[in-house]
């Protein structure tokens, strides 16, 4: 389903990554210090670098947080617990979503529909921590696990925008709302492979229904697939759908310099779609652009039983006026 929208906006944004990351070729607003961000553990840690980025683009408008009408957001941890600790130090009311990596373009979906129908200053925001992924999804990395290739590296950081229904130069024009797709796959070393149907049915989905060609948009971004699910989703796209033009890039798969990922498939996390998206993208000479967020659903329960894993993608249409 797609939804159309005459006022949504993203007035600004913050972002924020770790400096102990790999190399990376984009420039955000913060670097932190360490994984622990000087709290008593990884998980406070990443609830400190969401309070951070709700700070930052709050310092950014001049904004209190009684100007804060709604506040959105999710991460990767059991239970959202990043999110409901970060909400907790603000005086905002929330809403708490889980839609894994694609956390941040369903956020920007919710948000975009409030701010439609009138709401305004809305704060959309997401988290990501390395090590907390690794322990809860893989291995804590003093276990010392040997990474297969396909593996993605989880992103730290987070990324916080305000969305407006007053214009400015980035409008949510329209988005469209993703199906769970689970075609029996069950390696969770390879999540790309496991979400590109959900993003290439969304991708579909949306051009059917707004009657768009793919060449409609200078960019097609999606996150995170990485480097060896782009691939997958063009020829996917080509044998399923007939789309064979459109100009794609991944974000996972250019958040890390090409050193990093000669080793691994790239990024991954909530973090990743918007991190690149604001610090990269949108200070290039792209204006139409559509972002396509992939979420992979699986647990560790979910893994531990032998489940294969379900996926979803949202797509969200910005236009960008330079």
């Amino acid at each position: 389903m797609t939804l159309k929208f005459k006022k949504s906006y993203i007035k600004n944004y913050f972002t924020l990554l770790g400096r102990n990351e790999y190399n990376v070729n984009i420039k955000v607003d913060k670097k932190l210090e360490d994984y622990y961000n000087f709290e008593k553990s990884i998980e406070i840690a990443e609830a400190s670098f969401q309070i951070n980025s709700i700070k930052g683009v709050l310092k950014k408008e001049n904004l209190k947080e009684k100007d804060i009408n709604v506040l959105i957001g999710g991460d990767l941890q059991n239970q959202i617990l990043a999110s409901n600790f970060s909400a907790r130090k603000f005086s905002i009311p929330f809403l708490g979503l889980y839609s894994a990596c694609s956390t941040f373009t369903e956020s920007l979906l919710i948000g975009a529909m409030l701010t439609n129908m009138g709401v305004d200053n809305i704060i959309v925001t997401t988290s990501s921590h390395n090590l907390v992924s690794e322990k809860q999804f893989r291995f804590p990395i003093e276990y010392g696990s040997l990474k297969k290739k396909i593996n993605t590296f989880t992103s730290t950081g987070s990324v916080s925008a305000l969305l407006t229904n007053q214009k400015t130069n980035i409008k949510i024009e329209s988005a469209t709302i993703g199906n769970v797709i689970d075609i029996g796959y069950s390696d969770v070393n390879n999540m790309g492979a496991a979400m590109t149907p959900a993003a290439a049915k969304t991708i579909y989905d949306h051009l059917n229904d707004t009657n768009r060609s793919v060449d409609y948009y200078d960019l097609i971004l999606t996150g995170d697939l990485g480097i060896y699910g782009i691939n997958i989703l063009k020829d996917y796209l080509k044998k399923e759908y007939k789309i064979t033009k459109g100009n794609f890039i991944d974000a996972g798969s250019i958040l890390y310099d090409t050193n990093v990922t000669k080793k691994i498939a790239g990024g991954s996390g909530p973090t990743c779609l918007p991190l690149v998206l604001f610090s990269k993208i949108l200070k290039q000479n792209y204006k139409k652009i559509l972002l396509v967020g992939t979420g992979s659903l699986h647990s560790k329960l979910s893994a531990n039983i032998n489940e294969s894993i379900p996926a979803i993608s949202h797509a969200i249409s910005l236009e960008v006026i330079k």
